[in-house]
C-alpha cells in the first residue's frame, strides 16, 4: 500500500469516526438540556423508549461490491415489511415498560427503529465516508439539534422526540435515493414476498444474534423500571455513556474488520490475535477511564440528579469494558461465518442473566443489579471467545475443509 493510499484510507476511517462520535456526542450533549428542563426521570423514560426502539432495529452484514445495491434494496424492503408489526409490538412494550412520558418514549423509539435501516454498512463497504457523513449523520444530528432548540423554547419534550424522528426519516430517504438512483434494479422482483422472505431466512442467525442482544438492554431497563424505578435514570445514563465509549473506538474496530480478513491461513490467525490483543487493551483502558469518570460525568450531565456509588461505578465500568471487547469478538465471528454461535451465546446467555436479575430484584438487592448484568455479559463474551479460539485452531489445520472465512463475500468488511 502506497503512502497516498494509506493516507486516503486513514482519511476515510477518520471521517467514519467523525460520524460515529458525532452521533454519540450529540446524545450526550442533549442530556443536560433535557434533564435540566424536563428532569432526570422524564429523560430516563424517553431514553428507555429509545433503547426499546434500538432493540427492534434489524441489521444486515455487507456483501460483495457488485451486489451491494441489490443487497441494500433487499434489506430495505425486508425491513419495511417488518416495520408495521414491529411498531405495533414496540408500542405495546413501551406502554408496558416506560413509567412516564409514554408517547414521547414511543416517538423517540420509532426514530431509533428507523435508524436500523441505516445505510452505514453500504457506505463503509464502498469507502464513502463523506456520503455517510452528509446523508446519514448530518440529518440525524440536525434533527437532534432542532429538537433541543424546540425543547428549550417550549419545554415540550414531545417536540424533541418528533424532531429526532424527522431527522431519521430524512436520513433514510436521502441515503436510499442516492444509493438506488441509476442502478437499474428490478424493483418489482425485489418486492416479491418470496424474495423478501428469502432475504430474511438468509439473515436469520444474524437477526437472532443482533435482535436478542439488542433486546437485552431494554429488558434490563424494564426489570429495573418495575422493581427499582428510582434506579432507572442511573442505568439509562450508564448505558448511554458505555455506547458512546464504544462509538469512540469504532473507527479502529472498523479498520480491523477490513484488515483481518484480507489475509489467509496463518497470517489471518496472526492478524486476528494482534487485533484482538489491541482491542483487549483498548477495552480495559476504556473501562478504567469510564469507571473513574462516570460519577463526575453523571453529576455534570444530569445536574446532580443522578449519582453512582463506587461499587456501582466499577460494575458499570466492567460492562463498558465488555461492550467494547464484545464488538470485536462478534465482528470476527461474523467474518468467520459463525453467526450461529454468536446467536446461541445470546439466546442462552440473555434469558439466564435476566432471570438472575429478576431474582436479585425480588430478593430486595437492587445494588447487585449492575453486577448481575456485568457477569452475564462476561459469560456471553467468554462463550464467543471459546468459539473464536476453536475457529482459529481449525484455520491452522492443513487441508481444513472449513476455513475461518469460508465464502468469498466474507472477505468484505462486515458491519454488525
Amino acid at each position: 500500500m502506497t503512502l497516498a493510499s494509506k493516507a486516503g484510507h486513514g482519511a476515510k476511517v477518520g471521517l467514519f469516526g467523525v460520524s460515529m462520535v458525532l452521533n454519540g456526542a450529540m446524545s450526550l450533549i442533549t442530556i443536560p438540556i433535557v434533564t435540566g428542563i424536563a428532569g432526570a426521570t422524564h429523560w430516563a423514560s424517553m431514553a428507555t423508549g429509545q433503547a426499546i426502539g434500538a432493540s427492534f432495529a434489524v441489521t444486515v452484514a455487507g456483501t460483495a461490491a457488485s451486489a451491494r445495491p441489490a443487497m441494500y434494496l433487499d434489506s430495505l424492503l425486508a425491513r419495511l415489511a417488518l416495520l408495521a408489526p414491529v411498531l405495533i409490538v414496540q408500542l405495546a412494550v413501551t406502554v408496558a415498560i416506560v413509567p412516564h412520558q409514554k408517547l414521547v418514549a414511543y416517538v423517540a423509539g420509532v426514530a431509533m427503529t428507523l435508524a436500523g435501516a441505516s445505510a452505514n454498512w453500504f457506505f463503509i463497504g464502498e469507502g464513502r465516508a463523506g456520503r455517510f457523513l452528509a446523508l446519514d449523520t448530518v440529518p440525524r444530528v440536525g434533527g437532534t439539534l432542532a429538537g433541543a432548540a424546540l425543547l428549550a423554547a417550549t419545554g415540550d419534550l414531545l417536540l424533541f422526540a418528533v424532531a429526532q424522528l424527522a431527522g431519521s426519516v430524512v436520513a433514510l430517504a436521502a441515503s436510499a435515493a442516492v444509493i438506488l438512483r441509476g442502478r437499474g434494479l428490478d424493483y418489482r422482483a425485489a418486492a416479491r414476498t418470496s424474495r423478501i422472505a428469502a432475504s430474511l431466512r438468509e439473515q436469520r442467525h444474524g437477526i437472532v444474534a443482533t435482535g436478542v442482544m439488542a433486546a437485552f438492554t431494554p429488558a434490563v431497563l424494564a426489570i429495573v423500571a418495575v422493581a427499582a424505578p428510582a434506579a432507572l435514570p442511573a442505568f439509562v445514563l450508564a448505558d448511554r455513556m458505555a455506547k458512546f465509549a464504544g462509538m469512540a473506538v469504532s473507527p479502529l474496530l472498523q479498520m480491523f474488520q477490513g484488515w483481518v480478513p484480507a489475509a489467509t491461513g496463518a497470517e489471518r490467525v496472526r492478524r486476528t490475535r494482534l487485533a484482538g490483543g489491541a482491542t483487549a487493551g483498548i477495552a480495559v483502558t476504556t473501562g478504567i477511564a469510564y469507571t473513574l469518570l462516570l460519577p463526575t460525568a453523571a453529576d455534570l450531565l444530569a445536574h446532580g440528579q443522578i449519582g453512582y456509588p463506587l461499587g456501582g461505578a466499577i460494575a458499570f465500568g466492567v460492562i463498558a469494558t465488555l461492550y467494547v471487547g464484545s464488538s470485536f469478538v462478534s465482528t470476527v465471528a461474523l467474518m468467520a461465518g459463525r453467526v450461529r454461535l454468536v446467536a446461541l451465546a445470546a439466546v442462552a446467555g440473555v434469558p439466564v442473566t435476566l432471570l438472575v436479575l429478576l431474582a436479585t430484584e425480588a430478593a430486595g438487592l437492587p445494588e447487585l443489579a449492575a453486577w448481575v448484568v456485568a457477569l452475564g455479559n462476561l459469560a456471553m463474551v467468554g462463550w464467543q471467545l471459546m468459539a473464536l479460539r476453536s475457529a482459529l485452531t481449525r484455520d491452522l489445520t492443513p487441508n481444513n475443509p472449513e476455513p475461518l472465512v469460508s465464502r468469498p463475500e466474507a472477505r468484505e468488511a462486515r458491519v454488525p
